[in-house]
């Protein structure tokens, strides 16, 4: 077994709960950890054995370039979607953390974060 990871993932988008956020926007970072076998694609060096971490680089883009929503954790959850749709069958397991800068609320901190963890059933 192996991982994918794809750190900090960066995105200006029009997603919130708040008239404001959707107007004025923030910035949604993006982590997704790919769990699958490795062992082949380090044997084969062929991209068709693994998961090429551009082509789901360009699903999160899409979808959030595409979608607005009122909750970050929708974001993970869609975000997770896509990605089970093309690349369902070499996962064993998908990890997705949405940090969310700019939140009105009171108060001193760096970012909200979600993360979601699905499981795949082949």
């Amino acid at each position: 077994m192996g991982k994918i990871r794809i750190n900090n993932l960066s995105f200006y988008t029009k997603n919130g709960v708040l008239p404001e956020e959707r107007v004025l926007g923030q910035r949604l970072e993006i982590d997704v950890e790919l769990t699958l076998d490795l062992a082949k694609a380090g044997k084969t060096d062929c991209v068709a054995d693994t998961i090429s971490y551009a082509e789901v680089n360009d699903q999160i883009a899409l979808r959030l370039n595409n979608h607005s929503y009122d909750l970050i954790e929708a974001v993970a959850s869609a975000i997770i979607d896509d990605i089970e749709a093309v690349h369902g069958p070499k996962l064993t397991k998908v990890l997705v953390r949405v940090r969310k800068y700019g939140v009105p609320m009171p108060g001193i901190f760096d970012n909200v974060e979600v993360e979601l963890e699905r499981e795949m059933t082949h």
